[in-house]
């Protein structure tokens, strides 16, 4: 092993830093550290993001090594950077302690020639008086983790996680916390859901002038991803469509069929998430969605031949004419209006039919959205208007009613505290986890007996990517990307309130198919061309 001294030009590089460190192997053992294929990629996006002053993410497969890599790292900068203040966050207790473990271990078995004296006696911590630096270890869940600290040095894992267990604040309080000048980030995680706090981070490396640098290695890129089949085995048929689209070599496609499936219960929507292969695979059905994939999936085929074609271009679209005989409900999960990236979700649905009749996702100020709400539920047979109360929802309400709208949900509630009074009438659906969870049983139920007749494709897209953020994610100034999920739910709980039904009517995906493609017809080029023959079949 090859001693490189801190003034060595080198001794920043990690391909030379690391192998002085020492691991412990899968088998338990201590070794030196030999940087993998991955980790070398790693270590030339490092160089690259010394050099531009930018900040590193990194999305990953899982078991890459990266964790240790940037442990690496974080030991370095504190252990040889005088009065650095590096934190190493994870979103969960286990892993806090084992990263702490890792970058006590890397210290232990430091070159004398270039070891710091540390502080004893300290767990989660690595200090060296010194030099005034200190290494930190921490979860998100911590004890106000970096409040009021200024740190040079942050290793944040994990982050698709950060945002179910903390909410969003956690990320931005942590990136407050790093020093402007100087100060440099490494962020990793696996993909978790569309949307998630890497995604966003994942597509700001892609603007101009990001701050971000963005490494992505693919699964197939592990050495340890590869087993040799044994003589006469062939894949199975998922197995086989899977190797002959990524072109996997025989003894990856025997570790993906034989050990990577298995490990994510056999379930190939994981597997894509857990070990990703290119970012559009990873980002675009990850982790386990909430609502039927399938189902929804067959919806956009009968929508336009899952073509995309139809996709919306307006705010407020509509897909079925007033029927003058039935009853409707207009749901509506309100954006706070100063709020650029938060959409207000309204979904109008058809109560005899269960079909979302007209959609809408834009901005537009309390005021005015209480007036337009109101143009809608007359235009709609004086429809009763659901409007989430949580927050900014309490601004359209009231305006809703100073115009006069009569037919507003209000909910009711006990009222204990006053005498001669048991319950009280309160305006406004309340989103708690109890009525959120009912809401999203009745939706996915609806989805499931094929009930529910959606045109929208927008809405279809979101709830195929909808992953339970609506439950977990707080409400702030990047807003959320399923307003419409949200206002779908509503409007399903707003269905089995309003007309007691289990099961509506049978729907006739023939008739549908055939409404939806001259829809498009005439949207494309104002034609009236009904024909049999079409893009996605002769079946119409």
């Amino acid at each position: 092993m090859k001693i490189v001294t801190p003034d060595d030009p080198k001794f920043w590089d990690p391909n030379y830093f690391l192998p002085m460190m020492s691991v412990r192997s899968k088998s338990g053992r201590i070794v030196p550290f030999q940087l993998w294929q991955p980790q070398k990629i790693l270590a030339a996006g490092v160089m690259k993001a010394y050099k531009e002053r930018r900040w590193l993410c990194h999305v990953k497969p899982r078991q890459e090594g990266s964790s240790t890599f940037f442990t690496g790292l974080a030991y370095q900068h504190t252990a040889f950077r005088r009065g650095c203040r590096t934190a190493i966050m994870a979103h969960k207790k286990d892993t806090a302690s084992y990263l702490a473990s890792m970058a006590v271990r890397f210290h232990h078995h430091t070159p004398a020639q270039i070891k710091q004296h540390k502080t004893p006696g300290l767990k989660r911590t690595l200090e060296f008086p010194e030099i005034d630096s200190r290494l930190t270890v921490d979860t998100i869940r911590g004890e106000e983790p970096l409040r009021g600290e200024t740190i040079q040095m942050l290793l944040a894992t994990e982050i698709s996680s950060w945002a179910e267990t903390m909410g969003a604040d956690a990320w931005t309080a942590a990136l407050n916390a790093v020093a402007d000048d100087g100060g440099i980030v490494f962020a990793e995680s696996t993909p978790k859901f569309h949307g998630d706090q890497m995604h966003l981070v994942s597509m700001d490396s892609d603007t101009p002038g990001s701050k971000w640098l963005k490494v992505f290695i693919p699964w197939t890129m592990v050495g340890s991803y590869a087993k040799k089949p044994m003589p006469g085995w062939r894949p199975n048929a998922v197995i086989a469509d899977y190797a002959h689209k990524y072109k996997l070599t025989e003894a990856q496609a025997f570790w993906m069929q034989t050990v990577g499936l298995e490990k994510c219960r056999r379930d190939l929507r994981k597997f894509k998430a857990e070990y990703p292969i290119n970012e559009i695979d990873c980002w675009t059905m990850v982790g386990d969605s909430v609502f039927d994939a399938d189902k929804l999936m067959a919806m956009l085929n009968v929508l336009d031949g899952n073509t995309g074609l139809a996709e919306e271009t307006k705010a407020f679209e509509t897909y079925e004419p007033v029927n003058p005989h039935h009853r409707y409900v207009i749901a509506v999960d309100p954006a706070s209006s100063w709020s650029k990236r938060d959409y207000t979700g309204v979904v109008v649905l058809d109560l005899e039919t269960c079909t979302v009749v007209a959609d809408y996702l834009g901005h537009k100020e309390a005021h005015n959205m209480a007036a337009w709400l109101c143009e809608m539920g007359t235009k709609y047979n004086k429809a009763s208007i659901y409007v989430e109360s949580n927050g900014v929802g309490e601004a359209v309400l009231s305006h809703l009613l100073s115009n006069g709208y009569r037919r507003v949900y209000h909910r009711t509630t006990s009222a204990p505290l006053v005498r001669g009074i048991s319950s009280t009438r309160i305006p406004g659906w309340h989103s708690s986890m109890k009525t959120k969870a009912e809401a999203i049983s009745i939706l996915q139920q609806l989805i499931l007996d094929d009930s529910l007749k959606i045109s929208s494709r927008r809405l279809i897209q979101q709830l195929t990517q909808y992953r339970g953020q609506w439950d977990k994610l707080k409400r702030d100034a990047k807003g959320g990307h399923f307003d419409l999920v949200a206002a779908m739910s509503i409007a399903a709980w707003a269905w089995r309130y309003e007309s007691g039904k289990t099961t509506p009517a049978e729907v006739d995906r023939r008739k549908l198919a055939k409404k939806n493609w001259d829809r498009l017809i005439r949207r494309i080029d104002g034609g009236g061309n009904k024909g049999k023959n079409n893009p996605w079949g002769r079946h119409l």
